[in-house]
Protein backbone atom coordinates (compact mmCIF):
# COMPACT_ATOMS: atom_id res chain seq x y z
CA UNK A 1 0.00 0.00 0.00
CA UNK A 2 1.44 3.50 -0.74
CA UNK A 3 1.43 5.92 2.12
CA UNK A 4 1.06 9.56 1.35
CA UNK A 5 2.15 11.93 3.53
CA UNK A 6 -0.49 13.74 6.00
CA UNK A 7 0.29 17.39 6.88
CA UNK A 8 1.69 15.95 10.72
CA UNK A 9 3.83 14.00 8.37
CA UNK A 10 4.97 17.04 6.98
CA UNK A 11 5.01 19.15 9.89
CA UNK A 12 7.17 16.21 11.75
CA UNK A 13 9.81 16.64 8.97
CA UNK A 14 9.75 20.09 9.58
CA UNK A 15 10.04 20.08 13.22
CA UNK A 16 13.22 17.69 13.08
CA UNK A 17 14.69 19.91 10.14
CA UNK A 18 14.18 22.93 12.44
CA UNK A 19 15.23 21.66 15.69
CA UNK A 20 18.18 19.20 15.41
CA UNK A 21 21.56 21.21 14.18
CA UNK A 22 23.65 19.77 11.54
CA UNK A 23 27.67 19.95 12.77
CA UNK A 24 29.98 17.86 15.12
CA UNK A 25 28.46 18.67 18.53
CA UNK A 26 27.06 14.90 19.19
CA UNK A 27 25.94 15.68 22.58
CA UNK A 28 23.34 18.27 21.37
CA UNK A 29 22.44 16.22 18.13
CA UNK A 30 21.76 13.33 21.20
CA UNK A 31 19.98 15.21 23.31
CA UNK A 32 17.89 17.21 20.57
CA UNK A 33 16.97 13.76 18.75
CA UNK A 34 15.89 12.35 22.33
CA UNK A 35 13.74 14.86 22.85
CA UNK A 36 11.87 15.06 18.96
CA UNK A 37 11.65 11.19 19.50
CA UNK A 38 10.03 11.57 22.93
CA UNK A 39 7.74 13.97 21.27
CA UNK A 40 6.25 11.20 18.70
CA UNK A 41 6.24 8.48 21.60
CA UNK A 42 3.39 11.08 23.19
CA UNK A 43 1.77 11.88 20.30
CA UNK A 44 1.40 7.93 19.43
CA UNK A 45 -0.01 7.49 22.95
CA UNK A 46 -2.58 10.31 22.57
CA UNK A 47 -3.39 8.93 19.24
CA UNK A 48 -3.56 5.07 20.19
CA UNK A 49 -4.71 4.69 23.61
CA UNK A 50 -8.69 5.15 24.26
CA UNK A 51 -8.12 7.08 26.99
CA UNK A 52 -4.60 8.86 27.57
CA UNK A 53 -5.94 11.95 29.24
CA UNK A 54 -5.73 9.42 32.24
CA UNK A 55 -1.97 9.61 31.87
CA UNK A 56 -1.69 13.48 32.13
CA UNK A 57 -0.39 13.47 35.32
CA UNK A 58 1.75 10.15 35.59
CA UNK A 59 4.81 11.50 34.63
CA UNK A 60 6.16 8.36 32.66
CA UNK A 61 9.76 8.35 31.95
CA UNK A 62 11.19 7.94 28.35
CA UNK A 63 11.69 4.28 29.06
CA UNK A 64 8.04 3.79 30.32
CA UNK A 65 6.60 5.94 27.50
CA UNK A 66 8.53 3.43 24.94
CA UNK A 67 7.49 0.10 26.60
CA UNK A 68 3.96 1.32 26.08
CA UNK A 69 4.38 2.19 22.69
CA UNK A 70 6.29 -1.30 22.15
CA UNK A 71 3.62 -2.87 23.47
CA UNK A 72 0.54 -1.53 21.42
CA UNK A 73 2.39 -2.61 18.13
CA UNK A 74 2.63 -6.00 16.85
CA UNK A 75 4.91 -6.03 13.78
CA UNK A 76 8.00 -8.54 14.75
CA UNK A 77 9.87 -6.54 11.82
CA UNK A 78 9.68 -3.67 13.93
CA UNK A 79 12.12 -4.91 16.66
CA UNK A 80 15.37 -2.74 15.23
CA UNK A 81 13.93 0.46 15.65
CA UNK A 82 12.58 -0.06 19.51
CA UNK A 83 15.96 -1.32 20.05
CA UNK A 84 17.67 1.56 18.27
CA UNK A 85 15.11 4.07 20.77
CA UNK A 86 16.46 2.38 23.83
CA UNK A 87 19.85 2.78 23.24
CA UNK A 88 19.34 6.56 22.29
CA UNK A 89 18.09 7.05 25.96
CA UNK A 90 20.73 4.79 27.16
CA UNK A 91 22.81 6.75 25.02
CA UNK A 92 21.48 10.23 26.83
CA UNK A 93 21.20 9.16 30.15
CA UNK A 94 24.59 8.15 30.23
CA UNK A 95 25.26 11.86 28.74
CA UNK A 96 22.95 13.55 31.82
CA UNK A 97 24.27 11.60 34.57
CA UNK A 98 27.65 10.48 33.81
CA UNK A 99 29.77 13.72 33.72
CA UNK A 100 33.04 11.06 32.32
CA UNK A 101 31.39 8.24 31.17
CA UNK A 102 33.07 4.83 30.59
CA UNK A 103 30.56 3.61 28.48
CA UNK A 104 29.82 6.67 26.25
CA UNK A 105 31.64 5.40 22.73
CA UNK A 106 29.93 1.67 23.30
CA UNK A 107 26.44 3.17 23.82
CA UNK A 108 26.69 5.34 20.52
CA UNK A 109 28.35 2.95 18.16
CA UNK A 110 25.99 0.50 19.33
CA UNK A 111 23.15 2.91 18.72
CA UNK A 112 24.39 3.76 15.28
CA UNK A 113 25.31 0.17 14.28
CA UNK A 114 22.01 -0.70 15.09
CA UNK A 115 19.84 1.83 13.47
CA UNK A 116 22.37 1.33 10.33
CA UNK A 117 21.46 -2.90 10.29
CA UNK A 118 17.92 -1.48 9.74
CA UNK A 119 15.77 -3.13 7.04
CA UNK A 120 13.87 0.64 7.15
CA UNK A 121 16.67 2.66 6.57
CA UNK A 122 16.88 4.50 2.89
CA UNK A 123 20.46 4.42 2.04
CA UNK A 124 22.53 1.27 2.80
CA UNK A 125 25.72 3.12 2.54
CA UNK A 126 26.53 5.43 5.40
CA UNK A 127 28.11 8.30 5.40
CA UNK A 128 32.55 8.57 6.60
CA UNK A 129 32.08 11.31 8.83
CA UNK A 130 30.60 10.13 12.49
CA UNK A 131 28.76 12.95 12.60
CA UNK A 132 26.79 12.40 9.26
CA UNK A 133 26.35 9.27 10.47
CA UNK A 134 25.18 10.46 13.92
CA UNK A 135 22.38 12.75 12.44
CA UNK A 136 21.27 10.16 10.32
CA UNK A 137 20.76 7.92 12.52
CA UNK A 138 18.57 9.95 14.71
CA UNK A 139 17.05 11.23 10.93
CA UNK A 140 16.12 7.27 10.18
CA UNK A 141 14.57 6.98 14.28
CA UNK A 142 12.98 9.70 13.97
CA UNK A 143 11.42 9.22 10.21
CA UNK A 144 10.24 5.34 11.50
CA UNK A 145 8.36 6.85 14.31
CA UNK A 146 7.01 9.30 12.13
CA UNK A 147 5.57 6.91 9.55
CA UNK A 148 3.98 4.93 12.61
CA UNK A 149 2.58 8.32 14.15
CA UNK A 150 1.47 10.23 10.91
CA UNK A 151 0.67 8.27 8.42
Amino acid sequence: MLKIGTAEYFESLERFRRHLPSGKDAELLILKGHLLVETLLERYLRQNLPHPDALADARLSFAQKLAFVSSLRSDPDEGWLWDSIRLLNRLRNELAHHIDSQRYDLIFRQFIDAVEASPELPVPEPPSEIHERLHRALFSVHEAMSHRVDL
